[in-house]
This record gives C-alpha cells, sequence and structure tokens, in this order.
C-alpha cells in the first residue's frame, strides 16, 4: 500500500504512473516549444491527429469555443526501445497569470468554474470536444485503449482533467472512460469517483476549493481538509509561510500560502514521498509532511505536523527531509522520520518511532537528561532509545545523541539552567569527552539460526536475520526478533516483544497480560491500528497477522490479549 497506489498499480508500477504525471504536468507549462524526451515520452504534433485549427507553431493545442479559449492542452506519446507507440497523455495545462489574453482568459474560465453551475464538469468538452475525439480516434488506430492513456494537469489542468472523467462514461465514445488520471492540485473533483486521483497539500489555498455548487468558502477561510475518495487527503507542504504567524490569519488575507500550490513544490515533495524507504507504509489518508522550507529558514526552523487548515490529524504522521541540513520533530504520537541527505537534527515526544538519518552527520536530540533513557545497539546498525514512559525510536544513520543535564551553580546544589550534552554514538557506548555511557546488556544473533539466552536481570534478545530461538529469564526483557521464523520464549517479568516491517512467522510462548507486543513499520495497515483487525485463533492459539507476516502466541486465546499491550504503527 501506498499514498500514490491507484487502480491495480502498487509499488514501482505507481510510482512510475507519478512520474510520469508529474513530466507531463510540468510540459503542459512549456511554452519554449522544446520536446519532452524524458521517460520515452515525445510530443505527437497536429498533422498525426488529423488536426488543422486551433494549434499553434509549437504544437500546443487550444481552447476550440468562446468558452474556453485559452485552454491549452498537449498530446503526447510513450515509445518502446523500437519506436512503437505504448501509451499517450493529454496534458492540461494550469492557469497562466498575466496581463495577455491568454493569462485574463485563464482567470475567467477559473471564476466560471467557481460561480457558473455545469461549467467545470463540462470544461474539457468546451475546450476540446473535437481534439479529444481525434486523440482517441489516433489511438484507435494505433492499437491503443483507454487504459493506454494517462490525463493530467496541475491546479486549472487538473479541473481540466477532472471534467474528462466526469464526461468519459458518455462522450467520445466512451473511449476515456478506462484512461488513467492523476492530477495535482486540482480546485474541483466528484464525490466518489476512484477513477482518478487527486493530490494536494492540505494548505494549499486552490485544492478541493470548489465543492461542485461553487465557491467553498471555508477553504478561502482556512483551508480545506474535507475528505474525498479521489483525493490525498492529509499532505502538507511545510513552507515557511506554513510555520509562521502569518498562517494564522484567514486564507483571503495570507497570500503567502501560495506557494504550497506551486508545481515546483509539487514536483519536489511527491518525488521525495515516493522515493522515501518509508512509502510502503503509507496510505490515501496517511499524515505526511515534507519541508518545503527555503534554503535561509531550514537550519532554524522545525520541520512538525502543525495540524493547521485541517481536522485533528489521526494515526502515525511522515515527516521528510530535504537534501539540505533539516530539523525534524515527531509528536508524542507514533511517527516516521526521515532526513535524507545534509546534516540533520531529530526530535520525537514520545511514542514508536522510526528515524532514518540518511547522509551526513545526524544528531537525535532527547531534550532530557540522559538518565530518563535506555539504549540498546543490535549490533547491525540499529540504535534503539528507549524512554522513561516505555516509547521506542529505532534509529538507523544517527552519529550523535544531545541530551539536557541540570545545570547547577558552581559549587552548589542550586540548579540555574540546563546544558546540552553531546555524546557520540560508538559500538560500545554513548561516549561524551572520556565518559562512556555503556549500551543496555544485549545478546546479540546474526545472519544464521540463533540461540539467546538472556540473563537473569533481563537483556535485549536480538535474532537479526535466520530463525532463531530466544529465551527471556526472569527479568523484563526485551524481545527483537528480526527476520526469520522465530520462536521467543518468556521466562516471567514484563516483557516486550518487538516486530519491524517484514519480520517473518513467529511464535511467543509465556505471554502474559502485562507484556507489551509492539508492531512497527507495518506495511498495508491505512488508518486501522485497532489489533482486533489482525486478530484470528487457530487451535488453542491467538494469531496477529500483517500480510505474510505473523505471530502466534502460543496457548492464547483472544480473552487472556491485553489490547492496551498492544501497539501497531
Amino acid at each position: 500500500m501506498g499514498v500514490f497506489d491507484y487502480k491495480s498499480m502498487t509499488g514501482q508500477k505507481a510510482k512510475a504512473l507519478l512520474n510520469d504525471a508529474l513530466a507531463l504536468s510540468d510540459y503542459a507549462y512549456d511554452a519554449s516549444g522544446q520536446p519532452l524526451t524524458a521517460g520515452g515520452w515525445a510530443p505527437i504534433g497536429a498533422q498525426a491527429l488529423g488536426v488543422t485549427q486551433k494549434v499553434d507553431e509549437y504544437g500546443t493545442f487550444w481552447g476550440e469555443t468562446v468558452l474556453a479559449p485559452s485552454a491549452n492542452v498537449k498530446i503526447v506519446g510513450q515509445y518502446d526501445g523500437v519506436g512503437k507507440l505504448i501509451a499517450m497523455g493529454v496534458a492540461f495545462r494550469g492557469t497562466s497569470f498575466g496581463l495577455s489574453w491568454d493569462g485574463l482568459g485563464d482567470v475567467a474560465s477559473d471564476l466560471a468554474a467557481a460561480a457558473v453551475p455545469g461549467y467545470a464538469a463540462h470544461y474539457a468538452q468546451f475546450a476540446f470536444s473535437g481534439l479529444l475525439e481525434n486523440v482517441a480516434s489516433y489511438a484507435r488506430s494505433q492499437g491503443l485503449t483507454g487504459k493506454d492513456i494517462l490525463i493530467t494537469g496541475h491546479s486549472l489542468g487538473a479541473l481540466g482533467a477532472n471534467s474528462l472523467a466526469t464526461l468519459s462514461h458518455d462522450h467520445w465514445g466512451g473511449f476515456f472512460e478506462d484512461a488513467n488520471y492523476v492530477t495535482f492540485a486540482s480546485p474541483t473533483q466528484r464525490s466518489g469517483d476512484t477513477r482518478i486521483l487527486n493530490i494536494g497539500y492540505e494548505n494549499d489555498l486552490v485544492f478541493k476549493a470548489i465543492d461542485g455548487e461553487g465557491i467553498n468558502t471555508s477553504a478561502l477561510r482556512w483551508g480545506n481538509d474535507s475528505v474525498w475518495d479521489s483525493a490525498a487527503n492529509n499532505l502538507v507542504s511545510f513552507t515557511d509561510n506554513y510555520a509562521s504567524a502569518w498562517a494564522h490569519l484567514p486564507n483571503t488575507l495570507n497570500w503567502g500560502v501560495g506557494k504550497a500550490h506551486s508545481l515546483d513544490g509539487y514536483i519536489q515533495g511527491m518525488k521525495r514521498i515516493a522515493s522515501s524507504d518509508f512509502y510502503d507504509l503509507t496510505s490515501k489518508d496517511s499524515t505526511i509532511v515534507v519541508s518545503s522550507l527555503s534554503e535561509a529558514t531550514r537550519e532554524t526552523t522545525w520541520v512538525q505536523d502543525l495540524n493547521r487548515y485541517a481536522e485533528k490529524h489521526t494515526g502515525s504522521t511522515f515527516i521528510f527531509g530535504t537534501e539540505g541540513n533539516d530539523l525534524l520533530k515527531g509528536g508524542a504520537g507514533n511517527d516516521f522520520l526521515e532526513g535524507g541527505a545534509g546534516d540533520d537534527r531529530f526530535r520525537d515526544d514520545g511514542g514508536y518511532n522510526i528515524l532514518l538519518g540518511g547522509q551526513g552527520n545526524n544528531v537525535f536530540e532527547l531534550q532530557k537528561p540522559l538518565g530518563a533513557f535506555s539504549f540498546a545497539n543490535d549490533g547491525d546498525g540499529t540504535l534503539y532509545v528507549n524512554d522513561a514512559y516505555g516509547g521506542i525510536s529505532m534509529t538507523r544513520d544517527i552519529g550523535a545523541l544531545v541530551s539536557k543535564e541540570t545545570a547547577y551553580i558552581p559549587w552548589t546544589s542550586i540548579p540555574w539552567g540546563s546544558n546540552d550534552i553531546t555524546y557520540k554514538v560508538t559500538g560500545d557506548g554513548l561516549l561524551a569527552g572520556n565518559d562512556l555511557t555503556r549500551y543496555a546488556a544485549s545478546t546479540n544473533g546474526d545472519a544464521h539460526d540463533n540461540v539467546l539466552t538472556a540473563h537473569a536481570t533481563g537483556d535485549w534478545l536480538f535474532g537479526l536475520g535466520g530463525d532463531d530461538h530466544l529465551i527471556g529469564g526472569p527479568g523484563n526483557d526485551v524481545f527483537v526478533g528480526g527476520t526469520g521464523n522465530d520462536l521467543m520464549v518468556a521466562g516471567g517479568g514484563s516483557n516486550t516483544f518487538l516486530f519491524d516491517g517484514i519480520f517473518g512467522n513467529d511464535r511467543i510462548q509465556g505471554y502474559q497480560a502485562s507484556d507489551k507486543l509492539v508492531f512497527m513499520g507495518m506495511a498495508g495497515l491505512g488508518q486501522d491500528y485497532d489489533y482486533r483487525s489482525y486478530a484470528s485463533t487457530f487451535e488453542d492459539n491467538t494469531v496477529l497477522a500483517f500480510g505474510d507476516n505473523s505471530v502466534m502466541l502460543m496457548g492464547v486465546n483472544m480473552t487472556q490479549l491485553n489490547g492496551a499491550g498492544i501497539f501497531i504503527s
């Protein structure tokens, strides 16, 4: 599952469609006449399509009627390695601002879409009825079907794509009904229409601004978080404006919100989401915050879920940095933070989190004294930070931790402030000067099948790869089986069983209600974090299954589960 999954396309196929839609939407704005060559795409000219009117010297097609004279679209084809046409694209251009007939015409179309009933829905017909007939005829002559057509656009262009989707069943011989529709920042969309994927930032003033009956006045005031079946609903472009005090003003008084509408911001943000190591954990309704800060503010502003312009966000939060130096901050819930390149700094306020530093010299700021945490290292590149409230952060590519320690007036026990102490992450522990804070006791496996036994006082047991047998003691142990099909045996105490991503088919003996089951980085959840959705009974056992991965609680029935001790993210 991913936020850009569409129809039967998931994973790399969905990402490829997204990248094509971004490239075509960008090309729709290009007035230089340069051909599009990325991804095997190239323009299809007027001669090939049999069009003689309303086309300029650059091969751009213009609106055919006085109802949309400045509408603008480009028709492109995608070719394989031997030059065979395998797909076609229809890229509607968005609003062209400026004191020209083109810009004024687009603004007139924007106003008509908001004020004239039926205009938005019929925009594609008003603008390109004849052209689209020719496109359908040409595509058929090349052996293509509607499923081989990509319809896209940004802003007013996205409105055009939505209009085409709305009309596709009853016009142009129904050819475009099965086309693929992926748009950006569409001001309007049809409720319940799952044939189209509308992608937009919830702090984009234009996205969802027209509700089918006119201007959505809520969007003009504070932004629009209406849930639409066809839309990704909780994406945030974290701009300078979004982080500032200006964001508290109504949108009509705060034109700084306009940056969230730029196509360049969509291109940069969507590509970062699609390339993230967390992509498969996202869904259409995931809360995803992407840094769009300027370089001037990037190193002084914490990128976080401020939950502005929207109803309260729920579920896990994904926060993505840039290729520069970022400040990324999670909240009290379960967060997935990814820094990318650059020297990044991270913060989090609790919960079960995964922090990926990426390239660079990355730092995790604890914001509390070191004594409020315990730390474990699996010997395979992952540092576990366990806070005093039971939350756990799995971190990779973090080179240093910073704690905040109480400072005292010299030679007294009177506190006067705090000091930040930096600890280097080493193989043996956390090093500050000559002082080494050792990691919690652990027994670490490797890529093979291991038998690991905890000490009496409590251990972290890291199975890593292979089919491992992890044996707990009477203390409070943390079991991390890793990949493979593992057997975990509790020996008493209050234990934590932690599962991450693809973990295999594991079994637990000796589970009791005081234990915690923690599932981090589970793909395919959507917004469903209720353990009962994943629990079933097998003979005398309870099984918690997440796709092809599962945990069997041996000899435990459903009534013995402690739901308050099961955490899923």
